[in-house]
């Protein structure tokens, strides 16, 4: 009897101990199998990417463009903007090609919307950055191209207007050539400042027109000539002025300080938490650059001093998509960057004790191996089966459509990557086993929730082929939450807010931005997978105004909007 009593009281004992803890997360259930499916055409997205290649192998052919998921007209359903090139001057058999925008009807359905809303603009198009820009509460979009870059305002989510001229966006002019104009590839909208206006961010290429594009090639045959036969640019900064007006202050900031670049993608974010947003680009060929904010006055480039210019051997790799993310949920920033056939994916993990200090750990954590052969352009992280822990996709594909001539173990057309997170220590290769097993010449690629069921979906841009569009399909068998912020002192799109997300044991952060990926923009709103969870703990949003508010009550698997100062509604 006395034995039974100890027992008891011993049980209590410890399940008051228990309860006195932090509530675990729960165990991830079991899912069933998630797959990718490819449902453009079903949905009328009718794209087809044109690079304008006649055989003369132009080098901006083999670099393809990318897309944005928005909401243009604030009805609650993510459209699609697809950015296309063109034939070139004097082909005998030119192709009218524009952007294509796709309004989201619902029911898996998209209308092609582009001519009626103004966006039936020819260029030699790259990206696309999507900023709401005046802070009217409608996002404007900021493209790229081989040539003048142009600035659409949103009228209202009727319409675009052009307003690149009056508004100083147009690009850097590039004195002795017939191209006029550089050639930006990736861009981004961020509040440097703090000021509560969303300021633009370009990258830079190369300085290319036809007249010095040489030849090149292999075993007598014509191919792509590779970037070193380019002199490289200089990214730029421009700066909000208000009233629709912007200025170049490239040079005042530090942006023109140092060395050319050829720079291809960007990833913004407080890679030190003082509170100023930093900007790290990714170079093709060249060091890839960390420009970090002195009090959101001056930059300067730390690419080297962090330890993301090079690779482990102290050779720059060939740099195009970036990404940064909290992917070990220890609150440190990551970094993934798409590189060239035989150089694998970099992921760069701060060293211990540092914020801004980087170590290169792709082969560890397993994303090396699978990933050599490939050449990678967009790249992002993302959680697909919403388990609380960013996974990696990748998309492939090489730029010389000879390159199987010369190596045999290398081809034109790749299959794209999708790593599983593991727990922020191993990524798993899932690729087949989700349902990809297709072979592109992947440039452009980007995520959103395109059917409002919680789980995120894809696009790919297929470099001269039909563009992918990629519905996730069991993703969302685990809980989820997703926050739309809407900023009052600070910008409107809340670009720059830190949001952490409890639950029980697992905390997540993500930053509200504009970039990563290569040329596109994914879903503006962050998205957190809960696992099994079906409660979250706590919301703490930190606003780049500098003010933090917390949050009760976010209710799972919905999208809950946070107005900066008035909470939740």
């Amino acid at each position: 009897m006395r034995q039974v009593l100890l027992l008891s009281l011993l049980a209590l004992s410890l399940l008051g101990c228990q309860a006195g803890k932090k509530s675990a997360s729960p165990e991830p259930k079991a899912l069933r199998p998630i797959t990718f499916t490819d449902i453009a055409k079903d949905a009328g997205v009718d794209f087809q990417h044109v690079n304008g290649g006649r055989g003369r192998k132009l080098m901006p052919e083999t670099v393809g463009s990318g897309l944005a998921f928005f909401d243009y007209d604030n009805d609650g359903k993510l459209d699609l903007l697809v950015m296309n090139s063109t034939t070139w001057p004097g082909d005998p058999n030119p192709i009218k090609t524009t952007p294509k925008l796709y309004h989201n009807l619902g029911g898996g359905k998209f209308e092609d919307v582009t001519e009626k809303l103004g966006l039936a603009i020819t260029m030699y198009g790259m990206g696309v950055g999507v900023g709401d820009y005046d802070n009217d509460g409608f996002e404007d979009l900021y493209l790229t191209a081989v040539g003048p870059n142009h600035l659409f305002h949103n009228e209202g989510g009727k319409g675009f207007r052009d307003v690149t001229a009056e508004s100083g966006t147009v690009g850097v002019p590039l004195p002795g050539t017939k191209l006029e104009h550089k050639w930006s590839s990736s861009s981004a909208w961020l509040d440097y400042d703090n000021d509560g206006k969303l300021d633009l961010f370009v990258c830079q290429y190369v300085k290319w027109s036809p007249e010095v594009d040489p030849y090149c090639g292999k075993n007598g045959i014509r191919g792509y000539c590779p970037p070193g036969n380019f002199e490289g640019a200089r990214c730029t900064l421009f700066h909000n002025e208000g009233s629709g007006k912007f200025r170049d202050v490239s040079k005042e900031t530090g942006i023109l300080d140092g060395a050319l670049g050829k720079s291809f993608g960007i990833a913004v974010a407080d890679y030190n938490g003082d509170g100023w947003l930093d900007i790290a680009v990714a170079n093709d060929t060249w060091a890839n650059f960390l420009f970090m904010s002195e009090g959101g006055k001056h930059f300067t480039d730390k690419g080297v001093e962090s330890g993301i210019a090079f690779s482990m051997s102290g050779k720059a790799k060939a740099g195009m998509g970036i990404d940064v993310a909290d992917f070990r949920n220890n609150g440190k920033l990551g970094l993934v960057i798409g590189n060239f056939a035989e150089e694998g994916l970099s992921l760069f993990e701060p060293m211990e004790g540092t914020n801004s200090m980087f170590e290169e750990k792709g082969q560890s954590r397993g994303v090396v191996a699978a990933s050599l052969s490939n050449v990678t352009f967009a790249t992002f992280f993302f959680d697909y089966n919403l388990d609380g822990w960013q996974d990696i996709f990748a998309t492939n594909g090489h730029v010389d459509d000879i390159v199987n001539t010369y190596k045999t173990n290398l081809t034109f057309k790749q299959e794209p990557l999708l790593f599983e997170n593991k727990g922020g220590e191993k990524f798993v290769d899932e690729t087949h086993n989700v349902g990809i097993n297709y072979k592109i010449v992947g440039r452009g690629a980007a995520y959103g929730d395109i059917d409002n069921d919680g789980d995120l979906d894809i696009g790919v841009v297929d470099n001269n082929g039909k563009f992918l569009l990629l519905r996730n399909e069991g993703g969302n068998q685990n809980h989820w939450v997703r926050l739309k912020l809407v900023g009052t002192k600070s910008n409107r799109d809340a670009i720059g807010a830190l949001v952490t997300v409890t639950t029980g044991n697992l905390k997540q952060r993500r930053y509200v931005r504009s970039g990563g990926s290569f040329l596109s923009e994914s879903e503006r709103a962050p998205t957190f997978g809960l696992g099994a969870a079906t409660t979250v703990d706590s919301v703490e949003i930190r606003w780049p105004s500098g003010a933090v508010e917390k949050l009760g009550g976010v209710a799972v698997d919905t999208v809950t909007t946070v107005t900066e100062g008035k909470g939740i509604g």
